[in-house]
């Protein structure tokens, strides 16, 4: 009995690593063939200046995580909940909420085979669900914008600058005054820096460093915070 359930395990991990590859790469493919498309077919050729400094703006905000996410939420997720949660999105916000909430209601142990199999279920049905309310808001998404008031619709203005400000008031308060200060200084001597570039730097340098600013000043923030974390840890 015992080498039946572990024969149907191994079956079921290979087949989870099997398609989990295969789907992850056609993702990958598919996300590749709209600038293939533009680029060798079209013919729109973007200028190696602005690639290098959209890859370094985005790799200043969400380089760790690229890392950090999948140690950290595999052992909630398991292997099947990996591929389907990364192939997916919304992890931090969604899928690993609802894993959490499954498998606190039925009492199950994360990192048990019962437990991955629940979050697997979990993760398809805040999927569809997802994917049912996405399609209604593309359908009549702007038949409910025209109805609602102009007043209303003015509102939404408001509604980045208030996500982002919680988000810096949250991330912020936990931090140590003399820390948040340091921060600041960074930034802002990074800013000056960049933009009273000195003169003997080629004129390409300047307009990447230009374009860059912010994920520039985000990987300097980073390397404080590692630097400071890593401190505080050997105290």
């Amino acid at each position: 009995m015992e080498n039946n359930q572990a024969s149907t395990k191994d079956k079921f991990q290979r087949d989870v690593h099997l398609w989990g590859r295969i789907t992850i790469a056609l993702a990958f493919l598919c996300s590749l063939s709209i600038p293939v498309y533009l680029t060798f077919v079209l013919g729109h050729y973007p200028a190696p200046a602005d690639i290098i400094s959209g890859m370094i703006s985005i790799a200043g905000f969400v380089g760790v995580v690229w890392f950090v996410e999948p140690i950290s939420y595999f052992p909630t997720l398991g292997p099947a909940g990996t591929y389907l949660a990364f192939l997916s999105g919304n992890i931090g916000n969604m899928r690993l909420p609802v894993i959490a909430a499954t498998q606190d209601a039925l009492e199950l142990e994360p990192g048990s085979d019962e437990a991955e199999v629940a979050g697997i279920y979990a993760i398809i049905s805040s999927t569809f669900i997802n994917l049912i309310i996405l399609g209604v808001v593309m359908v009549a998404g702007q038949f409910i914008v025209n109805t609602l008031p102009e007043t209303f619709l003015n509102s939404f203005r408001f509604a980045l600058p208030g996500i982002l400000g919680a988000m810096i008031v949250m991330l912020g308060s936990k931090l140590k005054i003399k820390y948040l200060v340091a921060l600041v200084i960074i930034a802002v001597a990074t800013m000056f820096f960049i933009r009273f570039s000195p003169n003997f730097l080629p004129a390409g340098v300047v307009s990447l460093l230009s374009l860059s600013s912010t994920g520039i000043i985000a990987v300097f923030g980073i390397i404080f915070a590692l630097i400071r974390a890593n401190a505080d840890h050997k105290k």
